[in-house]
């Protein structure tokens, strides 16, 4: 297959396919390829913040132990293969050719997502490479995730859960961390991020004990937070030092989760040690997590789009100390941009409202009245918003935060990094 039929292909299904009741779909299709995924040695994660972060501190500190590490993320940020990896390099496109057209050449049924098309070529891929380890995230929710047909992970990982995908999963806390908690697996470690409130933490608490599955949460009473910039976080955590330079107190939760992993798969036979991991942390920056994109004025991109991750986004900025800031906000129309804006709007100085960035995106005009009696909310193209508030920060010394969308995120990255031979979806 040639790179545009690949494309053509996988663009042929839908993002999120039929509905699914239980994982037969693409049990059957990996049941066509030979079953990779019963070949692999796992780390399964879920979680409605932070997954794609654990994920990153886990392999980049498994990798740097000398490990073959695949890893498996959605959605892409800057193209489409960055969500395949071994080793953070992307799956080559000869490669994702090949394997698709042997994808293609099973019998896969046409409700099938694009999701699991691509898990199935990330298998396939795994596979062939050797991996030693794979961390696979969940697409949506756990129980009926496609990556949930792993029957024996090593370890299981429970990020921070909040409202998110609430018609697919369920409109309480509860309700949506039962279908997170789904890819507990009978004696499987589970790893629960300890920033979760306390209904989520008995639901996984209870489906653990049920599983026989081992529950460990990270102890806050051992973290010791040292120093907080834009630039750097230090925090102690059992005696040892860690420097994170991906902003935010979140990130340390999600660093110390991580951790909590790395000891878990020590106990397989992974030995990674305290400053292997101190070394690679300090060198983790995930695109489109609360990321700098400039100093000089200040610009942060934010994908974070719900309840949870919007309130982190406001916290950091308020750390920044700088003032005015000029929002550029974009957002989904499957997602609570309501509440996300509600919150937006006690932080952000002036607004732009976008929704050039994709074609599901809420309406500028939509977006900007969510902002009510905001004195300072505009509508213009992502261009023209962007050059605007870099100047407005320019001149006022302030700072620009582009948040609201992993979408948004993504189309500000791909107008400066997209290489040619990298189709976007």
């Amino acid at each position: 297959m040639t790179i545009s039929e690949t494309m053509d292909y996988i663009q042929s299904f839908q993002k999120s396919g039929k509905p699914v009741h239980d994982l037969s779909r693409i049990h059957a299709l990996l049941d066509a390829l030979g079953n990779p995924q019963d070949s692999l040695r796992v780390v399964h994660i879920a979680g409605t913040n932070g997954k794609g972060s654990v994920l990153a501190f886990c392999a980049a500190a498994a990798s740097a132990a000398g490990f073959r590490v695949g890893t498996l993320t959605s959605p892409f940020i800057r193209h489409y293969t960055d969500r395949i990896q071994i080793n953070g390099q992307d799956i080559p496109m000869e490669t994702l050719c090949t394997l698709c057209e042997q994808v293609q050449q099973c019998p896969v049924s046409e409700d099938c997502s694009q999701f699991e098309i691509t898990f199935a070529i990330a298998l396939l891929w795994f596979v062939q490479e050797k991996c030693d380890l794979v961390f696979l995230e969940t697409g949506i929710g756990g129980l009926l995730d496609a990556t949930n047909v792993v029957k024996h992970p090593l370890v299981c990982v429970i990020t921070s859960v909040s409202y998110d995908h609430m018609a697919i999963l369920g409109n309480t806390l509860t309700q949506i961390a039962a279908q997170k908690a789904g890819i507990i697996k009978p004696g499987c470690p589970v790893v629960l991020s300890p920033d979760n409130p306390l209904d989520v933490t008995c639901l996984v608490q209870e489906t653990a004990q049920r599983k026989h599955a081992a529950l460990i949460t990270p102890a806050m009473e051992d973290c010791q937070i040292m120093s907080e910039t834009l630039e750097e976080t230090v925090f102690q955590y059992h005696c040892f030092t860690y420097t994170l330079h991906m902003p935010g107190r979140h990130q340390v939760y999600n660093a110390l989760t991580a951790i909590e992993v790395i000891r878990l798969l020590g106990m397989h036979g992974y030995l990674i040690s305290a400053a292997v991991t101190q070394q690679a942390f300090e060198k983790v920056q995930v695109p489109a997590r609360t990321q700098v994109l400039q100093k000089e004025p200040l610009v942060l991109l934010d994908g974070g789009h719900n309840q949870a991750g919007v309130l982190a986004l406001t916290d950091l900025i308020q750390h920044a100390g700088r003032k005015p800031v000029h929002g550029i906000c974009g957002m989904m129309q499957n997602k609570d941009y309501q509440t996300a804006c509600g919150i937006l709007r006690q932080t952000l100085d002036t607004v732009i409202c976008v929704d050039d960035f994709t074609e599901h995106a809420v309406a500028a005009e939509t977006l900007a009245e969510c902002f009510g009696d905001h004195k300072q909310v505009q509508t213009a193209p992502l261009k023209q918003a962007y050059a605007a508030a870099l100047q407005q920060a320019k001149a006022d010394g302030g700072m620009v935060v582009v948040c609201g969308s992993l979408y948004l995120a993504s189309a500000v990255l791909q107008e400066e990094t997209t290489p040619e031979d990298q189709p976007v979806l």
